[in-house]
């Protein structure tokens, strides 16, 4: 398994990016981290990889976000 390991936000995002070229359709990716470990960045990342412009914050209080495109993402906290 490979593994990433990052310094910054732009680093993780960059690294979300890397990953979502390898996404095939049906995939979930799942992580896990403590607060501020940067799930909100990766989730910035990929969503910019695929061209996807929305607005991203953490779903702590909203459990879930939905931001549709394709491929659909859902970012669950």
């Amino acid at each position: 398994m490979k593994q990433y390991k990052s310094s910054s936000e732009n680093e993780t995002m960059a690294v979300a990016a890397e990953i979502a070229s390898q996404i095939e359709s049906g995939w979930a990716v799942a992580f896990s981290g403590s607060m501020g470990m940067g799930k909100t960045a990766f989730v910035r990342g990929a969503l910019k990889a695929y061209g996807n412009t929305s607005f991203v914050s953490s779903p702590t209080f909203s459990l879930v976000h939905d931001y549709g495109g394709t491929p659909h993402i859902y970012h669950f906290d």
